[in-house]
């Protein structure tokens, strides 16, 4: 063999090995991207599918934004934010509190306070719901003379209207209310302190307490209101008290503004008329109209079978009286 020949089989053979090399390197270029091609269209549908399995409140929740620190409530009010907490604002309160917690509507809701590293839409959440309710102007000694036992009473007798909006919506409906306490009215910052317990019709349903402490103020009462089990009575007072004293109304709507003779007084210790915010609501409306529907469809129906048989009657006496006629006329001709 020449050597130019040797030279040209070296030459062919170290050929051979880069390509090989090659060859090999891109095979295992291609399997890299197949293989990440795969990865991210699983991973991209695993999310997808993640997030389809999302319901409409997760999505409505995911898009609340929340504040801290001192924030207005309203028009009336300012709150310093206790630590913990967190605040929606009026419009997205009334989002969570009348769409996704299923309350019935009330316009006068200003914020809702939600403990942090906590959804909404937990469970066991404690969530506080602020209102104010424009009822006007109550004295120390109207808040004195309140007749609370004519108050249950007057909330008894709405539970049956309750019970009714409730089977609708498929909740569970009310047996009793009672005070937790007997009610009372605190001088010292003038504040009313009233605690319902509700007991369920269903079997094994804990008794409910709704804690409500109203902050008078010249126009009305700025409302904390929150709802846990009865065994957490003392728990819930203690937090209402502590975020109450860490609201104040503004220059112009303080209790001590209130102007003898022009401004509006309220009515509460001689009526209920403090309740009428929270028990009136659209679908309550709705559903008086309804029974008053039902109630003219039904007089519509007898007033037209009275006038029916009226008719019929007459149309049959009438019938008689032509047959009667004929007769006599057959008996007169035949004599």
């Amino acid at each position: 063999m020449s050597l130019s020949m040797f030279v040209e089989l070296v030459y062919k053979l170290i050929a051979i090995k880069v390509m090989c090399k090659l060859y090999y390197s891109f095979c295992a270029f291609l399997c890299f991207l197949v293989s990440g091609v795969q990865v991210f269209g699983l991973s991209r549908e695993d999310s997808l599918s993640r997030y389809e399995k999302l319901d409409s409140s997760d999505l409505i929740v995911a898009s609340f934004s929340y504040k801290v620190g001192e924030q207005p409530l309203g028009q009336v009010a300012t709150l310093k934010i206790p630590d913990g907490y967190r605040l929606l604002d009026g419009q997205q309160s009334r989002v969570l509190v009348e769409q996704l917690w299923g309350n019935n509507e009330n316009t006068n809701t200003i914020g809702v306070l939600i403990p942090d590293r906590t959804s909404p839409m937990d469970k066991d959440l404690t969530g506080i719901i602020i209102s104010f309710e424009p009822t006007g102007y109550l004295s120390e000694e109207g808040a004195q003379r309140i007749n609370y036992n004519r108050l249950m009473r007057n909330m008894k007798e709405e539970i049956q209207e309750d019970n009714a909006l409730r089977n609708r919506r498929s909740i569970g409906t009310i047996k009793t209310i009672d005070w937790a306490f007997p009610p009372y009215f605190n001088k010292f910052n003038h504040s009313l302190h009233l605690a319902k317990i509700f007991k369920f019709e269903s079997k094994g349903s804990s008794s409910l307490i709704n804690y409500e402490i109203r902050l008078l103020g010249r126009n009305g009462a700025l409302c904390f209101t929150a709802i846990g089990k009865s065994t957490d009575l003392q728990k819930l007072r203690n937090q209402l008290v502590s975020i109450s004293y860490l609201a104040q109304f503004t220059p112009g709507n303080r209790y001590t503004d209130y102007l003898p003779g022009s401004d509006f007084t309220s009515n509460w210790g001689q009526e209920s008329s403090f309740f009428a915010p929270v028990l009136f609501s659209k679908e309550k409306l709705m559903l008086g109209l309804k029974s008053t529907l039902i109630l003219t469809l039904i007089l519509l129906v007898m007033t037209k079978f009275v006038f029916i048989m009226h008719v019929f009657h007459q149309r049959k006496q009438s019938r008689k009286d032509i047959k009667i006629n004929f007769d006599v006329r057959i008996d007169e001709q035949l004599n």
